[in-house]
């Protein structure tokens, strides 16, 4: 049978026309069974919460310790040109280190931290239950408060800052110093495991550890700690533990009037004390004593403590002779270690 031309042009048009439909026809109907689209909708962008732009702001997504966003959480703000800081063996040794590796007053002896400033830069460490309030325990001082946490969850930056001490220590367990750009520090104890080393640089929110139970402690939670020229300070000052926010409404004023720390809410006047007041701690603050020693301030059984600042030549042995001690004791007091190098005015703790 001969096909006359128009009909053949007329059914090679409908076939080239129709061969996104023909093809699967050819192949047995297996087509059929393919999904209506092939192809797959990209997932919609995450959206960070930190949406405010600045020449000296890099906005960063929250992770998680394993680097994986977390949906839901703030950004981390990173911002650029921070002053370099940078931590030695010295430094990175102790929690508390002789004032000349640890002054952040200026040449006035008074130091103002306003809390409202700080506001856009900080993060509760952890979002848990206080169980534990800073303060005397019986013949001990609690330097810091205790946060109930769960086994491993995420430790944060208070704020941004250099970490000047990350390793195990003591009765603190797996310990962190932190060491803001105000001069101020914070500490966080008792991690399962510290994410961060020393001269790491980190902000507020950032990932630094997980919570534990290591060193002295009966249960997982984190010990938070704020310090001043290594002096502990009432942390309920800086951070309301009810609402777990800034407690903006406050300022400290931190003065050292020679060698002695006081930290309060208000301005004090010279000779001034601020223990006692409902708002005010002063931050183990030693009165003049002819003999060499200094009571500590901290709190109403003062007389519990004494304190000696090392002299020109004096040796952990000879200072544990003077006072009827030994030189473990003194090292178990202060943090030492028996080839610690003592630094002339270093304060140390007797009794």
């Amino acid at each position: 049978m001969s096909l006359n031309k128009p009909f053949c042009i007329s059914l090679l048009a409908f076939l080239v026309a129709g061969c996104s439909t023909v093809g699967p026809l050819f192949k047995g109907g297996k087509g059929r069974k393919t999904a209506p689209s092939a192809q797959v909708a990209a997932a919609p962008a995450v959206q960070d919460s930190c949406t405010t732009q600045a020449d000296d702001l890099l906005l960063l997504p929250d992770v998680d310790p394993d680097g994986v966003r977390v949906v839901g959480q703030p950004c981390i703000e990173v911002r650029k040109n921070r002053p370099t800081i940078l931590f030695g063996e010295t430094e990175s040794a102790h929690i508390r280190i002789p004032v000349c590796y640890n002054d952040p007053f200026p040449s006035s002896g008074e130091l103002v931290v306003r809390l409202e400033e700080m506001k856009d830069e900080f993060c509760y460490p952890y979002d848990g239950k206080l169980i534990s309030p800073f303060g005397r325990r019986g013949r001990s001082m609690h330097t810091g408060v205790d946060i109930k946490a769960v086994p491993n969850d995420t430790i944060r930056a208070a704020f941004p800052g250099v970490v000047r001490l990350s390793k195990y220590y003591s009765g603190y367990g797996n310990a962190i110093v932190v060491r803001h750009y105000n001069g101020i520090e914070t500490v966080y104890a008792h991690q399962s495991k510290n994410l961060v080393r020393v001269n790491d640089v980190v902000e507020a929110g950032q990932p630094i550890g997980l919570a534990g139970r290591t060193g002295r402690a009966t249960t997982e939670h984190l010990h938070f700690e704020l310090r001043v020229a290594g002096e502990p300070v009432n942390p309920t000052m800086l951070i309301d533990t009810e609402k777990r926010d800034l407690c903006v409404d406050n300022t400290l004023y931190c003065y050292n009037r020679g060698g002695r720390i006081r930290v309060a809410t208000r301005p004090l006047a010279v000779g001034e004390s601020p223990v006692g007041a409902s708002t005010t701690y002063a931050a183990a603050a030693p009165a003049s004593s002819a003999s060499g020693t200094k009571p500590s301030a901290e709190g109403s059984g003062a007389s519990a403590f004494r304190y000696h600042y090392v002299q020109k030549g004096e040796t952990l042995s000879h200072i544990a002779k003077r006072y009827s001690t030994t030189v473990a004791d003194l090292c178990s007091l202060n943090g030492l270690t028996t080839k610690s190098i003592l630094q002339i005015k270093q304060r140390l703790r007797v009794k």
